[in-house]
């Protein structure tokens, strides 16, 4: 990810924060992943992007397939730990089946979706 889409995807938490008149305020705190960390999320995030291959909306979130052979299980679990401290208005939920099917779900409060569609476009 790059300096630019880092400074607009928090841009674009700052204004969805700010359109969510009496919610619990939507903020990612892009400090929360150390730079010595920062490759690594980042890694992990273009791998869960390829490894994507359906997106079902909800009404809170979206519900994302999964491919394992493009992201493992643990890089999955990683990349939560660390989202989680960036953006900690998300509620995280990964189910694993015995036949290998795995999807990813991510919810929040209204606005969250919006930050979900511009993180993890459908068309990517």
């Amino acid at each position: 990810m790059t300096l630019a889409t880092v400074l607009c995807f928090s841009l674009l938490c700052v204004s969805v924060c700010s359109a969510a008149e009496g919610d619990a305020p939507l903020a990612c705190n892009i400090k929360a992943i150390s730079a010595a960390e920062r490759p690594r999320y980042n890694d992990l995030v273009k791998r869960l992007r390829i490894a994507i291959t359906d997106r079902s909306e909800l009404s809170d979130g979206y519900a994302y397939k999964l491919d394992t052979k493009k992201i493992t299980l643990p890089g999955v679990a990683e990349w939560i730990t660390m989202e989680r401290l960036c953006c900690p208005f998300l509620a995280f939920q990964l189910d694993v089946k015995g036949n290998g099917a795995s999807q990813l779900t991510m919810r929040g409060p209204a606005g969250a979706k919006t930050v979900l569609r511009e993180e993890f476009p459908e068309n990517r």
